[in-house]
Formats: structure tokens, C-alpha cells, sequence
């Protein structure tokens, strides 16, 4: 619907006054000093709740809702060198909101909402040489809207919903054994969250419980502990996060409207600072680093249903 030139002006104002002066930076893609970012080849299908996995040069994108808000298995693989998309064999299922990590040489899709609606526990594996999918031992619980990450050749599932309710829960997966253990839950129970590793711990950003949190805590795989540390500047859900040279870089997220945020946390001085925002705004989207930058990809540009088919490359500051 087209709003009459005054609307958009007042909209506009309302919106500047809802921000306040410490929102940071307008939405412009380039704050000088911060980073950069550029446009790469788009996914072939706009999809969103989707994160990605990055294995020997290739990322890997499965899952989500498409355009049409529908459960998919799709299955597609980015080279990053060639900057071009290929499409790879369907999941055995459909998923939405999973969480997928690569495992040494192998992508995991764990849990996530199916395609009847309930989370699960699943637990699919895709091996790129083989081009094949298989399953492994269910997670302990089922679980949707969680993150994962490996560390030292496990893989860690945090957080989510499971039966209804938004959890804390911390399990680690060892391929070894094909077994799940429980460990120490996280403090600050939240969904839609992010996470990546630096050094020794995972640290785990944002989410929502049902509102937006700007938690930042950091666990300890030696120890089975967690530690609290600086609050992001602004409260997200449905944001993605990677590191980079030591550095944890949080983006998007929804709730009010979809955030166009770059957020940077500097683990030495526990300190954030806002950087140069994404070109298109956008949550539940995949943030993957390779090399030099890291590649935000797909994701919802509406908050609630809208996804994209976008991938934009951003260069952190040096």
C-alpha cells in the first residue's frame, strides 16, 4: 500500500523518535572506519530461519521457510571462490529454525521445527564428499530455535524451545561415541540466540525469552562453566553472529521492525562498540566467516514471514 507523502514523512520522524540518539548510525552501509560491505550472489531461493555451515571452501545453507512461508528441506551450497550457488541433494526432512554447524568434514542440522509444526530432537548430517544425507543419535531433548557451535571436534547445542518452553539447556555431542551429554545450563534461558567461539569459550549473544535480551555469556567447555559478560548494546532476537580476529560480530535481528545493527564485542577490553550497519536489514539469517569477512546470508527483511534471497559480504575493521 502506497502512504501519501506526509505519512511517510511522519512515519519517518515517529520512527527517528522511537530509536532515540543512541540507536548509532543511520542505515547507510558504510560508516567510515568501521568495515564494509559488499553485495555477492544471491541464494537461489529466498529462504529464512536458516543458518549456514562453512566446510572446505563451500557454505552450506539447508533448510527453512521459503517465500511462501513453508517448511523445506532445501539444500543449497555456496562457492565461496567462485561466488556462485549449486543446489545439493534435499534433507530427509524439512526443518525450520535448526540449529547447523560443520562437524570436521560434515554439516549437522540438528532439531528444529518440522514440517507438522512440533520441535525435534533430529539429528541429519550431510557429507559433501558423499553428496549423501544420514542421521546420527537424536539431541537428549527436542529443541527449535537454538544455536549450535563445534569446539575442539564436538558440537554444542545451546538454548532454544523445547516443548513450549524457552530453555537454557547446554548439551555436547561427541562423533566418536555418537553420544549427547548434558552440561551445565546456560543462566540466561533464551531463543532465537547466536553464538560463536573465540579462544576457549563459546560465547553466546542475544535472543529472546519472549522479549529481546542483550545478554552475552560465555561458556567454558574445560570447566562446564559460565560467565556474564558486557551486555550487547541493543536487545535482539533472531540476529546472527561469527567471529573474526578475535572478535565476536553480531548483525540484524527483529522485534520492533527488523534491525539493520553491526555490533562488534572486543573480548580483551569486554567492550562493544557498533560498526557499519548491513545493507539490507534482516534476522534469521546465516553469518559464516571465511577468510577476511563474513558472509551474512538469507533471512528475513519483514519482521515476522519475509525472506530473502540476499547475501552481502562484510569486511570487519582491521
Amino acid at each position: 500500500m502506497r502512504l501519501p507523502s506526509r505519512s511517510i514523512a511522519l512515519a519517518l520522524v515517529v520512527a527517528a523518535l522511537a530509536c532515540g540518539d543512541d540507536d548509532g548510525p543511520p542505515s547507510n552501509g558504510s560508516v567510515p572506519g568501521t568495515g564494509s560491505w559488499d553485495v555477492r550472489a544471491s541464494l537461489g531461493s529466498a529462504r529464512q530461519e536458516m543458518p549456514s555451515a562453512l566446510v572446505d571452501g563451500r557454505i552450506y545453507t539447508p533448510g527453512g521457510y521459503d517465500s511462501q512461508g513453508g517448511t523445506v528441506g532445501t539444500l543449497e551450497i555456496y562457492d565461496v571462490a567462485a561466488d556462485r550457488w549449486s543446489n545439493g541433494p534435499a534433507m530427509p526432512e524439512g526443518r525450520n529454525h535448526p540449529g547447523v554447524s560443520p562437524l570436521g568434514s560434515l554439516v549437522y542440522v540438528t532439531g528444529g521445527y518440522t514440517t507438522s509444526g512440533p520441535a525435534s530432537a533430529s539429528v541429519f548430517v550431510f557429507d559433501p564428499a558423499a553428496q549423501a544425507w544420514s542421521t546420527r543419535r537424536a539431541m537428549i531433548g527436542e529443541r527449535a530455535a537454538h544455536v549450535t557451535v563445534d569446539y575442539a571436534g564436538k558440537l554444542y547445542a545451546i538454548g532454544g524451545v523445547s516443548g513450549g518452553t524457552v530453555v537454557g539447556t547446554t548439551e555436547v555431542y561427541d562423533p566418536a561415541t555418537d553420544t549427547w551429554a548434558a552440561l551445565a545450563p546456560m543462566p540466561t534461558s533464551r531463543e532465537h540466540l547466536a553464538a560463536a567461539v573465540i579462544g576457549d569459550r563459546i560465547l553466546v549473544v542475544g535472543g529472546r525469552r519472549p522479549g529481546n535480551v542483550t545478554a552475552l555469556e560465555a561458556y567454558s567447555p574445560a570447566s562446564n562453566t559460565w560467565e556474564r559478560l558486557a551486555d550487547m548494546p541493543t536487545a535482539r532476537g533472531g540476529l546472527a553472529a561469527a567471529a573474526f580476529n578475535g572478535k565476536l560480530f553480531a548483525f540484524g535481528g527483529e522485534n520492533p521492525g527488523v534491525f539493520p545493527h553491526t555490533e562488534e564485542y572486543d573480548p580483551a577490553t569486554n567492550t562493544w562498540r557498533r560498526v557499519a550497519d548491513m545493507p539490507t536489514p534482516r534476522h534469521g539469517m546465516g553469518a559464516v566467516t571465511v577468510g577476511n569477512a563474513i558472509f551474512v546470508i538469507g533471512g528475513g527483511d519483514k519482521a515476522g514471514f519475509g525472506a530473502s534471497p540476499a547475501n552481502e559480504r562484510f569486511t570487519p575493521p582491521q
